[in-house]
């Protein structure tokens, strides 16, 4: 129901700027991992943590997943809000990524995770046409890699003692 509701809504903005000559911009994020306020682990942070938390049921989510840090989905609403020639529907996702390479970078900073199936691979997604607009990734992945996206969201469920370890 989430994705349906989602499609909707943004139909029905699409139709009002029509309607009404306004100019309007949609961001489309993948999974947003970082630090979060809520009392409770959201679901995207649930999804990354699941190599970890052993929660299999989530796994089909990670297998072949795209994140994006909290900081750069902010980054970009304001990027976006701040260039008049932006236009459309932009993805906002900056890595592709297995279940693999998330239990690798995961147990090599926090060697108390174990490793999972070494045969999964990734599905490419582009974030391109946000590039494009000149949109640079803080956590971009020549110099971050899925991990450090993860250890924001870590660090915020081990203050909040959402985390067994």
């Amino acid at each position: 129901m989430y994705f349906v509701a989602k499609t909707m809504a943004e139909k029905a903005a699409w139709e009002f700027a029509k309607e009404h000559g306004l100019d309007l911009v949609t961001i489309h994020p993948s999974v947003v991992i970082g630090p979060f306020i809520t009392p409770s682990r959201p679901l995207s942070v649930d999804i990354s943590l699941s190599v970890i938390t052993r929660n299999e049921a989530l796994y089909p989510m990670v297998t072949r997943a795209r994140a994006v840090h909290l900081d750069d989905l902010c980054n970009a609403h304001i990027y976006l809000f701040e260039h008049p020639e932006a236009e459309g529907r932009y993805i906002c996702s900056s890595h592709c990524f297995t279940i693999l390479d998330l239990a690798k970078s995961l147990s090599q900073r926090y060697p108390e995770f174990e490793g999972v199936d070494e045969s999964l691979k990734a599905v490419p997604c582009s974030s391109k046409k946000l590039m494009d607009l000149g949109f640079k990734f803080k956590y971009n992945p020549e110099e971050h890699d899925v991990g450090d996206l993860v250890s924001d969201a870590i660090e915020s469920c081990r203050e909040k003692g959402l985390m067994p370890v």
